[in-house]
């Protein structure tokens, strides 16, 4: 059974930014009588969703570097973090079912399984690329004189096999 993580400044990169699955990290300190009482919710779903979710508590007294980047100014507070970045957060004492369809939001969207989270990356690759297409689209068409550009050719063919790439990509996806 999983359990909550205590993270402090020192560990908070290794703990919540390079964790391979989505993070909570909640805000807290012994005197904060709100705080005392979500803990238990933590504490059950840690467990609920070990391998899937880590939940991690920060005490803001102990550990402020991190109460300042995140910008704490009342606790407590979640806030929640998927592939290193931080993509939500909660402010309060909330009841079990708020925090539960929030955790379940985030798994969704950042998922824990291999086949979840391959189909992540290379949704994502594909976005960049096609965006990046389409820019370099745009700037062929705004720049035709290329003759001071080395490699002109070998660009223009280069970015034509990643859209055929992203395509073969898109169809072993579906």
């Amino acid at each position: 059974m999983s359990k909550v993580i205590e993270v402090t400044d020192k560990n908070f990169e290794e703990e919540v930014l390079k964790s391979d699955i989505p993070v909570e990290v909640d805000f807290w300190a012994p005197w904060c009588g709100p705080c005392r009482m979500v803990t238990p919710i933590y504490e059950k779903l840690a467990g609920e969703y070990d391998g899937k979710f880590k939940f991690c508590k920060l005490n803001v007294d102990e550990s402020q570097q991190m109460a300042v980047k995140y910008q704490v100014m009342s606790i407590p507070l979640q806030i929640y973090f998927g592939n290193g970045q931080k993509v939500d957060e909660i402010l309060g004492a909330v009841p079990e079912k708020v925090i539960r369809a929030k955790v379940e939001e985030i798994t969704k969207k950042f998922p824990s399984d291999e086949k979840g989270k391959l189909k992540m990356i290379l949704t994502s690759w594909i976005e960049n690329n096609k965006e990046s297409s389409e820019k370099l689209g745009k700037w062929m068409e705004r720049n035709q004189n290329t003759e001071g550009i080395a490699n002109y050719a070998g660009l223009k063919e280069a970015a034509l096999q990643i859209e055929k790439a992203n395509e073969k990509l898109s169809q072993a996806l579906t």
